[in-house]
């Protein structure tokens, strides 16, 4: 065993194992104007091991994961996930490289870099994203801050830790140096570990390894002040048991810059950034693959953002104004390990590009009505360059397909209007009522528009079956509802929101009933191929988040999820939906130590999608135990715990379905839970 578990994102102070705090009972909480929206997770006050940093979103109200292996988390929101989510990491959006998600955009920020995970709750902004159906996530990193004085101080620290789930270690350190005008900051990362074990024997193939570096300067002048970092992510060989290939690398840069000011009345806010990342999957490297079925995938992704945006007061609130981009180039070509001459251009010169512009005043955060209404426009532009393929010679019908696609026009403009509006109702200091309308949109992703040849390459879905795109698909239209109440009393809060989505031309796979794409699935393993097309769904449930403080020491709170997601064209459910579930921490506080009982639940999911062949799964329970103690004099937090102390076989509703064959878990099935693990984390801050 190399170690006993993973990684304080920094030294902690735990609060009870588990979310974002509130108000009086913890201060974690961060709100920026609205108290019902923002809903931020700081992981470094909790003592958890969760090694895949999507992980943490299962902690916040109405948020979940869709897990396809060890650093494969896609984000979910009240149902949707995916494209629908968008998810800004250190304010920036990440054209990930992998055509099934399995660099998904929090891929790219290693645990230990974390400072923040938010949930912009309920519906988002239009200034917080150019595509925000499924709202919005938001994580930020640790960086060095600036000092009241002229004299240069030196800080930094150190994190280490191991878990027993999978033999993982990870180690990290960050060292700054700052004063009132400069700021400069080095971190690094190190994480790896072994296949994961369940309660019933090991899930092949979960192991992982990543390596991160981070750096950033900032520099201060009066109301000004400039910054620039930048990242490198370097991802080996880590299992996806879910997916038809596993990472082999992922290779990412990632630089960004911004300026903040302060320009007479006007404050100014201006973003630039650049995003490289190399992919290359295999099915061969960590699983065992068919004689003459063995495949490697080589995919690139380069994207260009900026935002601009000026805020000025008006009418005793606040007016922003801005625009924003983000110009997309991605490719993704198949080959053959023992045959040169084998080739697939999967995906070839393919561009989404997007342009914003938006509005958006927040009513006065005094007197007992606030508030906020946006208004954006954004223009999705998406082309794709000529495809081709070494089997075509051979295979007529996939020469069809090709010379079908490539005679098509593919370059589409989607020109998209969002438009938001919530009112604020404060009863008194302790009660707000909230009331929330929206029009969101959605343009079609790179595989629902380009997927010309029937393939799994399908953003992550990880249901089996093969997916063919339509380039003439049209954006979602989805109007939104939202009804929240904020109750905080002295030693008590409750937080509930109810929901109701209802959406035109939702996108997702119905049968093909093309003969040609029919004949190419089936010669590839699949005779009830899905094509990707505008259906009609509907979304709707409610969330809360919750607390009480027994006595000074004692406190329990927790948060609970439920969502319901059916079309309204036929008589079916959507595919990949949390079941109603909550999260319970029972704990224990003083000034040095604290300690915490939690309990995870979830009910069984019977509302699956025939469409998809989704499979009903099993309700669960679990328990876990985390403790925390603190040197403070030192410098030194010791936190530790056991996951999963009833070492229960569980498999999770939003697991994807395992493909290999040279597993405990049989093929065809939900991937299980994590069993028992122990960790133990140290981190030391100076």
């Amino acid at each position: 065993m190399k170690a006993l578990v993973f990684l304080a994102a920094v030294p902690a102070l735990m609060v009870a194992g588990a979310q974002a705090a509130h108000d009086e009972l913890r201060d974690e909480m961060t709100v920026y104007g609205r108290p019902l929206s923002p809903y931020t997770l700081q992981p470094q006050w909790s003592a958890l091991a969760e090694t895949n940093t999507a992980l943490l979103l299962r902690r916040i109200a109405g948020a979940n994961v869709n897990f396809n292996g060890t650093l494969a988390g896609i984000a979910q929101y009240r149902g949707m996930f995916g494209p629908r989510v968008n998810v800004n990491i250190d304010g920036i959006n990440i054209g990930n490289a992998c055509s099934n998600n399995m660099d998904a955009p929090l891929h790219y920020m290693p645990r230990a870099f974390v400072e923040s995970v938010e949930v912009i709750r309920g519906i988002a902004p239009v200034s917080s994203g150019l595509e925000t159906i499924g709202g919005t996530v938001v994580a930020d990193s640790r960086l060095s801050r600036f000092t009241d004085g002229d004299a240069f101080e030196l800080h930094g620290n150190v994190n280490a830790g191991g878990q027993s789930v999978d033999d993982g270690f990870a180690a990290s350190g960050l060292v700054s140096v700052a004063n009132s005008r400069h700021r400069l900051h080095v971190g690094a990362n190190r994480e790896e570990g072994d296949d994961r074990a369940f309660g019933d024997g090991t899930i092949v193939p979960t192991g992982y390894e990543r390596t991160a570096f981070d750096t950033g300067y900032g520099f201060r002048s009066g109301a000004h002040e400039l910054a620039f970092d930048y990242r490198r992510n370097d991802t080996g060989p880590t299992g996806t048991p879910a997916l038809p290939m596993d990472d082999i690398y992922s290779d990412a840069n990632l630089f960004r810059s911004r300026y903040d000011g302060r320009i007479g009345a006007v404050d100014v806010l201006g973003k630039l950034y650049y995003t490289d990342i190399d992919h290359r999957m295999s099915n061969y490297d960590l699983r065992a693959a068919m004689p003459g079925r063995r495949r490697f995938t080589l995919a690139s992704s380069n994207a260009l953002g900026y935002q601009a945006e000026a805020m000025v007061a008006l009418a005793g609130g606040n007016l922003k104004l801005g625009a924003d981009g983000h110009l997309l180039d991605y490719r993704a070509d198949i080959g053959d390990p023992d045959n040169a001459m084998f080739f697939l251009r999967n995906f070839n010169d393919l561009e989404r590009d997007r342009y914003g512009a938006y509005a958006e005043w927040t009513a006065p955060s005094t007197g007992r009505i606030g508030g906020l209404i946006g208004l954006r426009w954004t223009h999705v532009a998406m082309d794709a360059g000529r495809v081709d393929a070494s089997m075509a010679m051979m295979m007529p019908a996939l020469a069809t397909l090709r010379d079908r696609f490539n005679a098509s026009d593919r370059s589409v403009d989607d020109d998209n209007i969002d438009a938001v509006a919530i009112a604020e109702y404060r009863f008194s200091d302790a009660t707000t009522l909230e009331l929330g309308v929206a029009h969101k949109t959605r343009s079609p992703a790179n595989q629902e528009r380009y997927l010309w040849s029937p393939l799994e390459a399908t953003g992550g879905l990880s249901d089996g079956n093969l997916y063919v795109g339509d380039v003439d698909l049209d954006p979602e239209h989805a109007w939104q509802l939202e009804l929240g109440l904020d109750w905080r009393a002295k030693r008590v809060y409750l937080t509930p929101r109810a929901f109701y989505h209802h959406v035109d031309d939702y996108i997702q796979g119905v049968p093909a009933t093309d003969p040609i794409e029919v004949m190419v699935a089936t010669m590839n393993g699949d005779a009830t191929p899905l094509k990707y097309a505008n259906v009609d769904a509907r979304l709707w449930g409610v969330d809360a988040n919750w607390g009480v403080q027994l006595t000074d020491a004692w406190f329990i709170d927790g948060v609970v999820s439920w969502v319901r997601g059916e079309r309204r064209d036929i008589d079916d459910d959507l595919f990949r939906i949390a079941p109603l579930n909550a999260l319970i921490d029972l704990g224990y506080r003083r000034p040095r130590w604290s300690a915490t009982a939690e309990g995870v639940f979830y009910a069984p999911q019977n509302d699956v999608s025939a469409t998809n062949g989704e499979r009903a799964s099993d309700g669960y329970a679990l328990l876990n135990l985390y403790a925390q103690y603190l040197l403070p004099d030192l410098g030194l937090s010791v936190s530790a715990g056991i996951e999963n102390v009833l070492d229960r076989t569980y498999r999770p509703h939003l697991n994807g379905i395992n493909r290999v064959l040279a597993s405990d878990v049989a093929p065809g099935t939900r991937l299980p839970g994590d069993g028992v693990n122990a960790f133990v984390q140290v981190a030391w801050q100076y």
